[in-house]
């Protein structure tokens, strides 16, 4: 067992769930309660951000917990790390597929002047559940390593 690898999977996995739980217990709601041009203005630069650097952290943790549910193979705990591979592929299929196009939309607000309440309110929903697949990653994660 690599515990460097484990290490790894743990960091990238319980920080990612950091940030969108903190994305959707503050941010989200605080922004929810802005004037229509602050709220445009925040929600659409937070999408451009994030939505440069979210996609690689994505792929790379599936990656690393890919990896690990294979070279985990035949220990005790290989059924978790398949799990949390699998939970993780789930994420990364909802996030492409329903995630991404609405966050697509929301940053493009500031220069189109399109504004929709409604769009931010589902991809809040979606985000939401998202936020507690990642969980669950990070929970059955911590539990195969120790």
């Amino acid at each position: 067992m690599d515990h460097n690898m484990d290490a790894l999977a743990v960091v990238l996995t319980g920080l990612m769930a950091g940030v969108e739980l903190a994305a959707a217990a503050f941010f989200n709601p605080i922004t929810r309660k802005l004037p229509d041009d602050a709220f445009r203005a925040a929600r659409g630069r937070a999408a451009r951000t994030l939505g440069t650097l979210m996609p690689f952290w994505y792929a790379v943790t599936l990656l690393v917990l890919g990896s690990l549910a294979i070279e985990e193979r035949g220990e005790s705990r290989d059924w978790l790390f398949g799990i949390a591979a699998g939970l993780m592929a789930v994420i990364v299929l909802m996030t492409v597929t329903l995630l991404v196009p609405l966050s697509n939309r929301i940053a493009k607000w500031p220069a189109t002047g399109e504004h929709s309440r409604e769009v931010a309110a589902r991809f809040d929903r979606l985000h939401q559940l998202r936020t507690a697949l990642l969980v669950a990653v990070f929970t059955v994660l911590a539990i195969a390593v120790t």
